[in-house]
């Protein structure tokens, strides 16, 4: 006969979100193509570049407040994952334009 979990157990898991897997698989094919050497054929303005990391740097900002409160609140780990995925894909979509 199988034993009970302990109290708690399926609290300790942590489930990567739909929404998030899709940004991550875009920021992976995004990533994959600039790897190949493939570019867009646009010349971006330094300018709009450095608005490009300043949003990547907020994304992750933003994920590490939200999972430092996640065990309180599992929405909370789904905005953390979220915005780490949009970081990624948007660090990769300046690979790419790059």
């Amino acid at each position: 006969m199988a034993r009970r979990p302990p109290p708690g157990y399926r609290r300790g898991t942590r489930p990567i979100y739909p929404g998030t897997l899709r940004m991550v698989l875009y920021g992976f094919v995004l990533w994959g193509l600039s790897l190949l050497g493939l570019r867009l054929p646009l010349d971006l303005p330094w300018w709009l570049a450095v608005l490009l990391e300043v949003g990547v740097v907020w994304f992750i900002w933003k994920g590490w407040k939200a999972a430092r409160r996640s065990p309180k609140n599992n929405l909370r780990l789904f905005n953390a994952q979220e915005n780490w995925a949009n970081a990624f894909a948007l660090q990769a979509l300046i690979l790419f334009l790059w």
